[in-house]
């Protein structure tokens, strides 16, 4: 038999126990059609792997793809490019200085934490770009400052008459206007504002994130909100820029996509009650490049920023138990909506309170239309024992982000303790009560890099040097599994990815060294040195 392709002389980490490694895949139509026993086969095409190690495609599991392409081409404003207010400003000032006039200017990634605490504020932005729009966005992602102009633009000259809007939090000097900054559903109006972009802006943004994604070995990403304050154009559109990019080969990665839960709407003449898509399309529809995923809920905000939802009120905020951007009816009337459509749902729920409200909400769901399905709750990081026993009773899937060890354990400690931090982005426990539990970094938050966060869910160990929750570590081999198999699994699809088994589809990845061998310490410092998505070398 003559197939396609055949990948020899590697070190193949199959993730499958009936026959944990290899040396050779033998590849036809983009599935894997024969492991190891490839005698007789002949191939078109010949790989020499090297001796490197393999390992099945890695799948971040909430990856919001728009958003990390908006801010690879806005100013790079993270901790790691600037080190002060200043410098921030500075870097603002810069790109004004290369833009046409009226032109937005757009950063992302500042975290107050690395300045002092303290946030940018509109008169020194409006300095620095010279009066033109311009929106900061948080890290977190859940908060923005923005610009005079940009208030202007989006209906608030001078920042005059600015609404509080529920949901969110509008910071205010003592004239009552907006200093700048905004948080959670506050930010809408001007975020609006600033998402007005051309069809050939979102195509430059979804390539120069799929070619960072190849690069750091993802072959598949599910991207969890893809109608969500002009992340990736505006309104029904964005199906469709997904389309294009998928067909015209500006995305690599497979992608499953969450619609955005206000996208969603009655069907005129479908059962009473139901919200869905029109005709109506649901989770599952799609093919092995693009689906329809769950849709996506956001019941609280960010916990960097102190607006998770939580029981006990933050670390000297005696009055901050954070926000919940839906009331518990209202998401309660949502998840059970949606879960008689025959949607699967995902709700980002950070803090505890959060928490509770979206596993009664399941709860609800499961007692009055019981039926197999894969909730999820993006985050799941405030979580007490009996949250975890909950989860895992419900088969609800909880999607943490190991990369946020690193990232914002020094943040986090400070801001709810070291007593609650030990329940916070749980992993070991997640696993001992025997969920099977995805990788992702929910970048841009987090770089994409998915080696970083499994650095993190093995080490936990913060940026200042700090353990993070210590008896959470699990091993490589289980966080590698996470970032494939897991990661699949959160998505239905893992009877064609997540393993290198014949019938799957040939995703797999070569890596610098031996990620189960190496010394933990020094895993975030490993590469990926080939992508392999159907068979084909696409990095």
């Amino acid at each position: 038999m003559k197939v396609d392709a055949l990948f020899e002389n590697g070190r193949i980490w199959t993730g499958d126990a009936t026959h944990p490694e290899a040396t050779t895949v033998a590849v036809h139509h983009g599935r894997i059609v024969a492991v190891d026993d490839t005698d007789g086969l002949r191939a078109s095409r010949a790989h020499d792997l090297g001796g490197a190690r393999v390992v099945p495609g890695l799948h971040d599991a909430h990856h919001h793809l728009g958003l990390t392409g908006n801010r690879l081409a806005n100013v790079d404003v993270r901790p790691s490019r600037v080190a002060s207010l200043a410098d921030l400003y500075d870097a603002l000032a810069a790109r004004a200085a290369e833009l046409p006039r009226g032109a937005w200017v757009k950063a992302s990634g500042y975290d107050q934490n690395f300045l002092g605490g303290a946030h940018p504020t509109a008169d020194a932005i409006d300095r620095a770009v010279d009066g033109r729009p311009c929106v900061v966005e948080h890290v977190s992602g859940h908060m923005v400052v923005a610009s005079t102009r940009a208030f202007e633009l989006a209906g608030y000259p001078d920042r005059a008459g600015y609404p509080d809007i529920p949901g969110g939090r509008v910071f205010r000097g003592a004239d009552g206007r907006p200093e700048g900054l905004l948080q959670e559903t506050a930010m809408h109006p001007v975020r609006n504002a600033a998402a007005v972009v051309t069809d050939e802006e979102i195509a430059h943004s979804l390539g120069l994130a799929s070619e960072q994604a190849l690069s750091y070995g993802l072959t598949s990403i599910t991207e969890p909100g893809v109608v969500v304050d002009g992340s990736i154009g505006r309104g029904g559109a964005a199906m469709h820029h997904y389309l294009t990019a998928v067909s015209d080969g500006t995305i690599g990665p497979r992608m499953t996509v969450m619609p955005w839960h206000n996208a969603l709407h009655p069907l005129a003449d479908g059962p009473d009650g139901w919200q869905t898509l029109d005709w109506g399309i649901r989770t599952g529809l799609g093919d092995d490049r693009l689906r329809i995923g769950p849709v996506k809920i956001v019941s609280d905000g960010s916990l960097i920023g102190r607006s998770a939802a939580v029981h006990e009120c933050y670390c000297g905020e005696p009055d901050n138990l954070g926000v919940l951007q839906l009331g518990p009816e209202e998401l309660h009337t949502a998840l059970v909506t949606y879960h008689l459509a025959g949607w699967t749902v995902a709700t980002h729920a950070i803090g505890d309170r959060a928490i509770d409200h979206v596993l009664d909400a399941i709860a609800e769901a499961q007692r009055r239309h019981p039926r197999e399905v894969r909730h999820r709750i993006e985050h799941f990081a405030i979580a007490s024992d009996e949250q975890v026993r909950r989860c895992a009773d419900l088969g609800v899937i909880p999607v943490p982000q190991g990369a946020f060890i690193s990232d914002f354990g020094d943040g986090i400690l400070e801001a709810i303790g070291p007593e609650r931090s030990a329940g916070t982005y749980r992993m070991r426990s997640l696993l001992d009560a025997g969920m099977v539990v995805p990788g992702s970094t929910d970048s841009p938050v987090s770089d994409a890099n998915p080696l970083v966060s499994i650095h993190d869910l093995v080490n936990r160990v913060t940026s200042g040097g700090q353990d993070f929750a210590p008896a959470e570590r699990v091993s490589a081999a289980e966080a590698l599994t996470a970032y494939t198999y897991g990661s699949a699994f959160a998505v239905g699809r893992e009877a064609d990815l997540g393993r290198i088994t014949p019938g799957r589809l040939a995703d797999f990845v070569a890596l610098s060294d031996d990620i189960l061998e190496v010394d933990p310490a020094g895993i975030k410092d490993l590469h990926v040195t080939t992508t392999v998505i159907g068979g084909e070398v696409v990095f």
